[in-house]
């Protein structure tokens, strides 16, 4: 069985992005894989991502932590190579992400393999965003709602200071040892084991 999941850098690198936006590829099997936030039309990275999928049961949804355009500027030309009929884009909002196929409700869960990931309304960097916690495995995939490389931006109208506050406090109660999470611009951080 693959790891449970892979990301792969989008070459998008700016002041916003720091090295690029980072893309997850989740889950697997009889389910197929989640695509979390394809970030640019690059056909490079568009292949990594559709190879990764394939080994992994096919792509069969896309999910987007929120929606400004280093998150979601991939969607059409990977839907497209993938048959636009045949794959699903989740996001918080329509409102926030033009297009999308269904809104996603905090607390929606979907199989991921033989995990289950569960969407997490994270208000603040923007209104519309969104973790994913891979439930079994303890991973928190956070989108932009931590950096590892910058203090991240909460820019009026859509960005929110005390919402982002509140996110972050619910997201960082203690949780089970072992447990890992993944932000935009950052590898894999996992909890220290008890002593």
């Amino acid at each position: 069985m693959h790891k449970p999941y892979t990301i792969i850098r989008a070459p998008n690198p700016s002041i916003m992005t720091g090295p690029g936006t980072n893309t997850i590829i989740v889950g697997g099997g009889l389910e197929g894989a989640t695509v979390i936030d394809p970030a640019i039309e690059d056909v490079p990275y568009l292949d990594a991502i559709l190879s990764e999928g394939a080994e992994r049961g096919d792509i069969r949804r896309i999910f987007i932590t929120h929606g400004h355009p280093d998150h979601i500027g991939g969607i059409a030309a990977l839907r497209k190579r993938l048959g636009t009929h045949l794959v699903h884009v989740f996001a918080f909002s329509r409102h926030g992400t033009p297009g999308i196929d269904e809104e996603m409700p905090d607390g929606m869960e979907c199989p991921a393999g033989d995990d289950t990931l569960l969407a997490i309304h994270t208000p603040g960097h923007r209104f519309d965003h969104l973790c994913f916690y891979l439930e079994k495995a303890r991973i928190l995939f956070a989108g932009d709602m931590m950096s590892g490389i910058t203090t991240n931006v909460i820019a009026p109208p859509d960005g929110d200071m005390l919402e982002y506050l509140n996110s972050l406090k619910r997201r960082t109660r203690p949780r089970p040892n072992n447990s890992e999470s993944t932000g935009q611009n950052r590898g894999v951080h996992r909890s220290p084991p008890a002593a």
